[in-house]
């Protein structure tokens, strides 16, 4: 391809979405009219370093290490994302059993016995919200949820596409968009139907205990038959976020800041796993262990199986936190 501007050749690869020509420095937009793609602005490679160096200056156990610790050059990344704004109704039939505990008098003598009564109750209820979709088909990490969730806390101002992609070494950070808007509705779609079902749960739940009069009561769907209509499903125009990769070595092995690009935010970190983080997971077996031991013993004078129960959720626990100890590595976010 070539310049619109120079006639010059550009170097376009697959993932190219605009290219600033070398010889001219004249944007080509490669996908997409540009005017209907938006990006957020990214601070410079060395306002990203200075926040990541502070970041690391503030961290209680980077920070004494500050000297040992050499950072490399920091990538950027420009991820697209749809913004979907989808709004489902549910129309529900449930069977929902309600147990509660009450008083009753045998000879006089207060006994407290447990109820269950099985109700069944019916309604609707709706769930509404805004889901970024990654306009990607390979999977990714928790830095682009912690990305995402920053940009809902910060709310930047998108820009359009031509007024961020000024520059060769912005341009080239661009990932090319791989979902049409009709497939990332679908996934977003997708991704409510389970919060919209616990949400039928709980309204359901509450309806059967105000149907026994007993708002204390537990509360548990046994089965219920759900139907459910899109009400509004829109989504914005492709977006590109930025996100800037840290990578820092210490001691002979590197990790890797996650940064968002508008504001600096160290939003994921990989740190080493130092002693003192180590003997915090000591403590806290030691801890638990302890009052686990005490449960077991006292369960198993009582009975067998509660007894049984108290070593595998000892097991478990130990296990979990042990395997900490191993990790050369911990993400903090």
């Amino acid at each position: 391809m070539k310049c619109s501007y120079c006639g010059a050749p550009l170097d376009v690869t697959p993932e190219s979405v605009v290219v600033v020509c070398k010889y001219c420095g004249a944007p080509n937009f490669i996908a997409g009219n540009p005017s209907k793609i938006l990006a957020v602005p990214t601070l410079s490679s060395s306002e990203i370093l200075r926040k990541a160096v502070d970041r690391t200056r503030r961290d209680f156990n980077l920070g004494r290490r500050l000297s040992e610790i050499n950072f490399a050059s920091a990538d950027l990344v420009y991820l697209p994302f749809y913004f979907i704004d989808v709004r489902l109704r549910a129309y529900y039939d449930a069977t929902v059993a309600v147990t509660y505990t009450r008083t009753v008098y045998v000879r006089g003598q207060p006994q407290m016995r447990t109820v269950t009564k099985v109700v069944r109750v019916s309604g609707s209820v709706n769930y509404a919200d805004v889901v970024a979709v990654i306009s990607r088909r390979a999977a990714w990490g928790l830095s682009v949820d912690k990305l995402v969730d920053h940009f809902f806390k910060t709310a930047p101002e998108p820009k359009p596409l031509s007024e961020v992609a000024t520059s060769p070494s912005v341009s080239t950070s661009f990932l090319a968009g791989e979902l049409t808007p009709e497939r990332a509705k679908a996934k977003a779609v997708r991704a409510v139907v389970p919060r919209l079902l616990a949400k039928v749960d709980s309204d359901a739940s509450e309806k059967a205990r105000e149907a026994v009069g007993v708002f204390t009561a537990t509360a548990y769907v046994q089965d219920k038959a759900v139907d459910y209509v899109v009400e509004r499903l829109e989504a914005s125009p492709l977006t590109y976020l930025p996100m800037w990769v840290v990578p820092y070595l210490y001691r002979g092995s590197y990790y890797n800041y996650y940064v968002a690009g508008w504001d600096g935010a160290v939003v994921l970190a990989e740190e080493p796993s130092f002693p003192e983080n180590k003997a915090l997971v000591m403590a806290a077996i030691a801890l638990i262990g302890g009052g686990l031991g005490g449960l077991l013993s006292t369960a198993l004078m009582y009975d067998l199986i509660a007894g049984g129960v108290a070593t595998a959720l000892g097991g478990i626990v130990t296990y979990a936190l042990a395997g900490n100890l191993l990790k050369p590595r911990r993400v903090e976010a």
